[in-house]
């Protein structure tokens, strides 16, 4: 931004916001102005006595202290002109000293060429300009009055002199000066609206370019490739990492990313690929769009075009580059940690298990001969060998594939055959409510199964034997919006929900671990989703409810 310096008495007439860089730009315009009336009224004092010399009924007036005066003015201004030109600084003196050079200048030259020299009432309109467009109002008032006094002056003086017609031209200077009053305030407050305008505006492409510069280092920071393309298929800008993706060269990446060139994206190896999408996203009217594709160096990619709409010059294409080599990379490394975490679990379950049928089949050689004692080291061997077996059943039905078939099924006749399974032997203890009997759920019908299983088996190790202690409720018409599986046990602790469908996190001596995370599993493959709602929280009517609730898409 230019900020020219200048002291703080030149401020205090010409302030700092009227000296902007397009304000120089004006004084050199007004400098310019000056050299040129310096030259004309120095020609007009030079042809003046030669025209009036040849008059055979005048005479040459006494000029020759105006001729010397206007060769110093010419002097002055060329100078003044090449100040402006070669330095920026202490702009508010300049301003103020072609002011008061003019205003000195055409007064001399006003007194000293001769009676009536109406020629000068109009070349003051120099200093009245430049001081309502740099100028304070005070400043700008102050010379429009002292040009009007010197013009008064001029025809007062000739009025005492006895000059014909001198109250002619007294009303003349009174009405000029009310002119040239009126033009200073005028453009003193067009001056001040530009001054406002200007600094809207510095403001604004200010905040643009420092928007601009983040943009630029976000998008070279990416490490995701991105380029925009326009309408003509033309490359406008792509970062680093597209460049090293597509494996252009260095002279092109600089032609599009620093100089504002715009590469034909014909030159490029992905460049049918990316005009085919292009064209079918039109054709098909969408937004967005992801493709697969393989450069020349072998490299295999991963496109995401879209669309970017109402942009200046028309509309463009966002491309966003990535490598699958890396993402089958990150993924393989996910797939790897899981594993680990997974074998870690399972062995940590299958041990206890373990140790504990070790020293029951050491027991049992002890008691050998005492028939009791063995039959209770079987029945603990037996219990833990369930145990093993159970969680290795679990491992597998990870592992398992999707849903064999997922279609519309009745939900009603499911809940009243668990209800009737899971009522027993203390009856009333499970309600039943249902809100349509015809709704339909899209699930496999073994999956949800074993989802209500798994959460009608937590409800009934936790809840009281209060009748309706535990709930089922199918909520929707038509299509079961949600399948909830409430009870009136303690509920979960606030920081464990974060971790609750987490493999192998439970709170009970008896489980492994894995019902929820399954259950949770199974819910994402048939398009639901698994969640666990609380109601009346801290209150001693609060419950907690497993909730199956089917996918929007799902419903209609």
């Amino acid at each position: 931004m230019f900020a020219p310096t200048t002291s703080a008495a030149g401020l205090a007439f010409v302030p700092s916001s009227r000296l902007g860089r397009e304000r120089l730009r004006t004084f050199r315009v007004l400098a310019g102005a000056r050299l040129l009336m310096a030259l004309m009224l120095l020609g007009w004092l030079v042809l003046l006595p030669m025209l009036q010399a040849a008059s055979p009924t005048g005479h040459p007036p006494a000029i020759g202290l105006g001729y010397w005066v206007a060769a110093a003015y010419v002097v002055q201004t060329g100078l003044s002109m090449w100040w402006s030109i070669r330095r920026s600084d202490g702009l508010a003196w300049q301003v103020l000293v072609a002011i008061a050079v003019d205003l000195l200048v055409f007064t001399v030259l006003q007194f000293t060429a001769g009676y009536p020299a109406r020629e000068f009432s109009l070349i003051y309109a120099l200093p009245v300009l430049a001081a309502g467009i740099y100028g304070t109002l005070s400043l700008t008032l102050f010379v429009a009055a002292l040009v009007t006094l010197t013009l008064l002056g001029r025809a007062v003086f000739g009025l005492f002199a006895g000059v014909a017609e001198a109250e002619q031209h007294l009303l003349n200077a009174a009405f000029v000066g009310a002119a040239y009053f009126a033009v200073a305030v005028l453009t003193w407050q067009l001056s001040q609206r530009l001054a406002r305008q200007e600094a809207r505006a510095s403001a604004s492409e200010s905040m643009a370019r420092r928007q601009m510069a983040l943009n630029q280092r976000v998008i070279e920071a990416q490490h995701d490739g991105v380029m925009v393309v326009d309408r003509h298929m033309a490359l406008e800008a792509l970062n680093p990492a597209a460049q090293q993706l597509l494996d252009l060269p260095w002279s092109d990446a600089v032609t599009a990313r620093w100089l504002g060139g715009r590469k034909a994206l014909g030159d490029l190896p992905v460049a049918g690929v990316v005009r085919q999408e292009i064209e079918r996203m039109a054709i098909d009217g969408e937004d967005e769009v992801e493709v697969q594709v393989r450069t020349l160096a072998g490299r295999r990619l991963l496109l995401r075009l879209s669309t970017l709409d109402n942009l200046p010059g028309g509309v463009g294409y966002l491309i966003v580059l990535q490598d699958l080599r890396e993402i089958d990379a990150r993924i393989q490394q996910e797939k790897l940690a899981a594993m680990g975490r997974l074998v870690a679990s399972v062995a940590h379950e299958i041990r206890n298990p373990l140790g504990a049928i070790g020293q029951a089949s050491q027991l049992a050689k002890e008691f050998a001969a005492d028939a009791a004692q063995l039959e209770r080291l079987h029945h603990l061997i037996g219990q833990n060998v369930e145990r093993i077996n159970r969680t290795v059943e679990d491992v597998l039905e990870l592992g398992r594939a999707a849903p064999r078939e997922i279609g519309l099924m009745l939900c009603a006749p499911l809940l009243r055959e668990l209800h009737a399974e899971f009522d027993a032997p203390d009856v009333g203890r499970i309600g039943l409510f249902i809100q349509d009997d015809g709704a339909q759920i899209r699930f496999d019908a073994l999956h949800l199964r074993r989802v209500l299983v798994n959460l009608l088996s937590n409800a009934r190790r936790y809840a009281s034997n209060q009748r309706h202690s535990i709930e089922i409720r199918q909520l929707g018409a038509e299509r079961v919006r949600e399948i909830q599986v409430a009870n009136d046990g303690p509920l979960i602790d606030a920081e464990l929900r974060a971790q609750l469908f987490e493999p192998f996190r439970t709170t009970s001596s008896r489980g492994v671990g894995l019902g929820l995370y399954i259950s949770h599993e199974l819910c994402l493959r048939n398009g639901a989703r698994l969640l666990y709602r609380t109601e009346r929280e801290g209150t001693p009517q609060a419950r907690g409810s497993f909730v199956i609730q089917t996918a929007p898409g799902t419903e209609t």
